[in-house]
């Protein structure tokens, strides 16, 4: 496995961590981590039927919306790549043909996330801090590492693509609705562009105590990264921040797109919808756990507020076969690089995740699983 780093003015290669070869690229020095680091991706070449086959991968990991959050993160493999060790391929980009027959011999890329703004941060100088009496200066150029790491895979043979696929979970899922369009316009005309999104539809729905405070995460974090690259077509009726929900984005992506999401997504109920300090005592703890902890009254909350108003949300893409998507009522935040879940347990009506990719992938049918509403399917995992 090859793992490179873009870095200003600099050429070599070495090992790095025991895992492969690491490649130091000439790169803009605009395009660095948090930190100043040179940013990163780990990269498994294709072969036989897939050597000119790609799938480019964005990592997710949440977000910093202080200066503060930032700065810690900057000491972290969120922030640095001074702190990033091995990955190893699960799930979609598995090179095992058992587990993931599909695409095992494709180029299979992880992109590492080190910017805290979904790979989209447009800040050109850097932001000093100070923290304990030391002054730091942190880098929010999240955008231009996706730019120069897209660019580096063009240049390694991703321009001669016949199909490539732009896919992430989490935070990088939700990148993943943001660059798809710019994800197409890279790539030659030629080459069949898709998109994966997994666990990247946030939406924007009030709290247990009827506040906004995701919505003005959100804000904090367009404010601080200075993100202009949402769509215009959103933009020009709502705010930056609130456009920052894929709920909002997401219509206007060209590209063809699946998005894999639990309507019962855990970190959507811990954090938008249940979030600590917006429910007395301890009220909320167990149903945060487990979906099998919630009384009657919490999971119809839930149903309500999360599950009826993300499947309402989506209602227009419904009988689109350029739109698929895989809604399964499991206590889920990812599951594409999750090997055990992508291929091998959960399932909505007999299919697995991978299996509903791949049909609505190569056969360029209609595939659109919705799964009845929790606790209904008993593939689940880890829902007691």
């Amino acid at each position: 496995m090859q793992i490179s780093l873009l870095r200003h003015e600099v050429t070599k290669s070495r090992r790095w961590c025991g895992y492969g070869l690491q490649v130091i690229l000439k790169a803009s020095y605009i395009t660095i981590c948090l930190d100043g680091s040179p940013p990163a991706y780990s990269m498994e070449m294709g072969s036989g039927s897939g050597k000119d086959s790609w799938i480019v991968h964005l990592q997710g990991g949440g977000w910093c919306n202080t200066l503060d959050d930032c700065l810690q993160r900057s000491t972290t493999y969120l922030g640095s790549s001074k702190y990033m060790t091995a990955f190893g391929f699960g799930g979609i980009l598995s090179n095992s043909m058992a587990y993931n027959p599909d695409f095992y011999n494709w180029n299979r890329v992880y992109v590492r996330y080190c910017d805290g703004g979904a790979f989209s941060g447009d800040v050109e100088t850097g932001v000093q801090v100070t923290n304990g009496g030391k002054t730091s200066t942190l880098y929010f150029r999240g955008r231009m590492v996706w730019e120069a790491i897209i660019d580096d895979l063009l240049s390694k043979g991703m321009s001669s693509a016949d199909r490539a696929i732009l896919s992430g979970d989490s935070a990088g899922g939700s990148s993943v609705i943001f660059h798809c369009n710019r994800f197409r316009k890279k790539m030659p005309s030629s080459t069949d562009v898709r998109c994966l999104s997994d666990a990247g539809y946030f939406m924007d729905i009030p709290n247990l105590a009827n506040g906004y405070s995701f919505q003005q995460f959100f804000d904090d974090i367009v404010a601080l990264h200075k993100i202009t690259m949402l769509p215009s077509g959103c933009t020009s009726q709502r705010s930056l921040g609130q456009c920052y929900f894929p709920e909002y984005s997401l219509q206007y992506v060209t590209p063809p797109i699946f998005l894999l999401q639990s309507p019962y997504d855990n970190f959507q109920v811990r954090y938008i919808l249940a979030p600590t300090g917006t429910y007395s005592g301890g009220s909320w703890d167990a149903c945060k756990q487990a979906l099998l902890g919630c009384s009657s009254s919490q999971l119809s909350i839930i149903q309500g507020q999360l599950r009826a108003r993300m499947l309402d949300s989506l209602n227009s893409f419904i009988g689109n076969k350029n739109w698929g998507m895989y809604m399964i009522s499991c206590y889920y935040h990812t599951q594409v690089v999750d090997t055990f879940i992508w291929n091998s347990n959960s399932k909505i009506n007999s299919l697995t995740p991978a299996q509903a990719f791949s049909r609505w992938y190569f056969q360029r049918e209609l595939v659109q699983e919705v799964d009845c509403p929790f606790p209904c399917n008993p593939t689940c995992i880890s829902t007691s």
